[in-house]
């Protein structure tokens, strides 16, 4: 059967505003592709662009278009867009920016079919879908949307999370440290000097994701010619598998600590943006989720992330009832319920 509908996905992703809106999209795009959908990108400039085709796995290429626009102004792009969208046969257009207005909205809605992911709250989006995959939801905010997909049932993670089995090892070998795609901070460089000084981790195995924005990676380069249990990651295909390697993990409270759940890997959080705080904390309450603190305003950030790790690393009846509660509450097969969600959009 030929691929027959399309969408155009709408999103950016900088040193300024990281990575997670491009990989929650990116994980909607490739659920699409497996259902014969055609998906399209619009991103604002090439610095998206650029960051967008990094994450592209081989085979799964999409097409984008760059509008040439300040991903700050969305006003600014009412042209292009509207001028792609004639260029284009799409049957919808899926949108993920933090940075939208009523307006923008309002004017998409007059040309496609529109669907909005939310985790703000910013105004009541006047979309045909509103995908919300907080924890707790409050639905009386949501008026204007026709249809709406509540709950972490719909985390939009890439196919490779779907149906993992987590085992934990009653002893810690590997450790996953991730702090972003940027750390502006310098978060990772600092824990992983302390887990190095102290008798309980320097043993540890310590995988770090520093990309090519991230900030301390020259100085984690470094360390890793003295220490061989320090590996660097820098665009990691297959993440599924390199969680399930692992027995502990540190991670900002966006995409990856909802990868960390569908994979069961315990975990301590942090956070180091606003729309993070809500997750950390309805992680903490609905998945036991130990949240250490957002890295803007706690000094002794990393000290706490490290205590918190050894005491995991001595609990594991503790482990193994914090992953499997992490485990309930995403089980890897969002992007597919959006994908499906989208598609009967399209037929709607």
């Amino acid at each position: 059967m030929g691929i027959k509908k399309s969408i155009l996905i709408r999103t950016d992703g900088n040193p300024d505003i990281a990575t997670g809106h491009l990989m929650r999209c990116l994980s909607v795009a490739q659920a699409l592709h497996d259902k014969e959908v055609s998906v399209f990108f619009a991103v604002a400039d090439e610095v998206s662009a650029g960051l967008l085709r990094s994450f592209f796995q081989s085979g799964e290429e999409f097409p984008i278009y760059p509008l040439h626009t300040d991903y700050r102004c969305p006003e600014s792009e009412s042209a292009p867009l509207s001028s792609l969208l004639s260029e284009i046969a799409i049957g919808g257009i899926l949108v993920d920016s933090y940075f939208i207005t009523p307006a923008y909205l309002e004017m998409l809605k007059c040309r496609t079919r529109t669907a909005y992911i939310d985790d703000l709250y910013s105004f009541d989006y006047p979309v045909d879908l509103l995908i919300n995959y907080d924890a707790v939801v409050s639905p009386a905010f949501y008026h204007k949307a026709e249809w709406t997909l509540f709950g972490p049932a719909y985390t939009p993670l890439r196919k490779q999370f779907a149906g993992i089995r987590p085992i934990v090892s009653p002893r810690i070998r590997e450790v996953l440290i991730s702090t972003g795609g940027t750390d502006p901070c310098h978060l990772a460089e600092s824990l992983v000097n302390l887990l190095l000084e102290s008798p309980v981790s320097r043993d540890w195995r310590c995988h770090i994701l520093a990309g090519p924005m991230h900030s301390g990676r020259k100085a984690l380069e470094k360390l890793t010619h003295s220490h061989p249990g320090l590996i660097l990651h820098g665009h990691v295909e297959q993440m599924a598998a390199l969680m399930q390697r692992c027995d502990l993990a540190v991670s900002a409270a966006g995409t990856t600590l909802c990868e960390l759940c569908a994979a069961g890997v315990p975990t301590v959080s942090f956070t180091m943006a606003d729309n993070q705080l809500v997750t950390a904390r309805q992680f903490e309450a609905c998945a036991t989720v130990p949240y250490a603190g957002d890295v803007r305003t706690a000094d002794n950030l990393p000290s706490v992330l490290c205590r918190t790790l050894h005491r995991l690393a001595s609990d594991y009846e503790g482990r193994k009832s914090l992953s499997s509660s992490m485990h309930r509450l995403i089980d890897g097969n969002g992007a597919g319920r959006i994908a499906d969600a989208l598609i009967r959009l399209l037929d709607s």
